[in-house]
């Protein structure tokens, strides 16, 4: 058998457990029996801060599958080039990631755990491992985790199946609250204005960067329906923050024509003013291609860092000379033409929720914090019958 397939049984193996724990409901006598506080507070420090630690997270899966499996191996070395050591990159690229990816595709990173400048560091992952782990408390944690292991001889498999719950209990929570906002955004009737009001509300929450993409892509899902210029249209998928850097594409939505070429391109910026350097580096990004019009769309206010002048001379400078829209406009007035051309409003925000729903089940762009607030928002418009 293959290594890598001994390794997939075994995850397979230990998540299964944590499973029929979670759903049997002996979760409190298991962590009672396997675990003491000390354990257990570590492994909550760490999935406490899960959306911003993937790295760590999957860094973690891998030394204790290796453990379990190998249990003659000091998971602390981590790479080849220790004595005694191995390749733990190599086994989270293979296995690790791609199985977060399908089972909790919120909290995986793009490729492997080891990609991170504060874990890919020669040295072992001994208390004193000077990678600069963001968040001190989940890097104390996780050296704590592997020396208890090491050097007090605690069980890996206890560790990884208490992890295992934590993340199933989370995931569960997190996908009845994204549930939820379905249910409370299909209930509301709105006119443009007031769906205008709602965008401008959620766009305006902490680190909403990903939601004006989201409007955005939802009222193309209706253009490419209703409006004949996008009849033979394409609309490519949102792309994903697992999505691998290899592929940068063109923007952050793409259209494509009926025989496979991309032909228009929307690129947004959330609170950052558009400047002439955008407007032509767009020049480069459709070398050799057959786009040929190319929103760039910002929510800040005002939209331009240079005169009105300014940017239309150099647009229009581009459209003599090669034949290319560049359209700059805001994210508000983009969506306010829009809106008008689409037959149903309701329609629109059952897209942009679902979206939401979706993007937040797929990766942390969509922060859990922002669900309860987006409920939140849409409370404070009318609502059917």
């Amino acid at each position: 058998m293959k290594a890598s397939n001994i390794y997939q049984l075994t995850l397979e193996k230990y998540f299964g457990k944590a499973l029929e724990i979670v759903n049997s409901g002996e979760k409190k006598e298991f962590l009672s029996s396997k675990m003491n506080n000390d354990q257990l507070t570590l492994v909550t420090n760490i999935i406490e801060k899960i959306e911003k630690q993937k790295s760590i997270l999957a860094v973690l899966i891998t030394s204790l599958i290796k453990k379990i499996v190998d249990q003659g191996q000091d998971i602390r070395l981590h790479r080849e080039e220790f004595n005694g050591g191995y390749s733990g990159r190599t086994l989270d690229t293979n296995v690790i990631t791609p199985w977060l990816k399908r089972e909790f595709p919120r909290y995986a990173p793009k490729e492997s755990g080891w990609l991170t400048r504060s874990i890919e560091q020669p040295h072992p992952f001994t208390l004193d491992f000077p990678g600069k782990i963001r968040d001190k408390q989940v890097k104390q944690s996780f050296l704590s985790i592997l020396n208890d292991i090491e050097i007090n001889r605690a069980s890996p498999s206890n560790y990884l199946i208490t992890l295992f719950i934590f993340l199933i209990e989370k995931k569960k929570a997190e996908l009845t609250t994204a549930a939820h906002i379905l249910d409370k955004a299909n209930k509301h009737f709105l006119t443009i204005n007031q769906v205008l009001s709602l965008l401008n509300d959620c766009f305006s929450l902490p680190n909403s960067s990903r939601l004006p993409v989201v409007a955005i892509y939802s009222v193309y899902q209706i253009l490419i329906k209703e409006v004949d210029f996008y009849k033979n249209a394409t609309l490519n998928p949102l792309k994903s923050h697992t999505t691998s850097d290899r592929y940068s594409g063109y923007g952050d939505i793409e259209l494509y024509d009926k025989e496979g070429n991309p032909f228009e391109i929307v690129e947004i910026k959330h609170n950052i003013p558009i400047d002439s350097m955008m407007i032509s580096d767009v020049l480069r990004k459709v070398e050799g291609t057959k786009i040929r019009r190319y929103l760039i769309l910002t929510t800040h206010e005002p939209n331009f860092s240079e005169t009105d002048s300014q940017i239309y001379d150099l647009v229009n400078k581009i459209k003599s000379q090669y034949s290319i829209d560049i359209i700059p406009n805001g994210v508000m007035p983009t969506l306010k033409y829009y809106l008008r051309l689409i037959n149903n409003l309701e329609e629109f925000i059952e897209l942009f929720v679902a979206n939401i729903k979706a993007e937040f089940e797929s990766s942390t762009d969509i922060k859990h914090s922002h669900l309860g607030k987006i409920m939140d928002i849409i409370n404070e418009y009318p609502r059917r019958g």
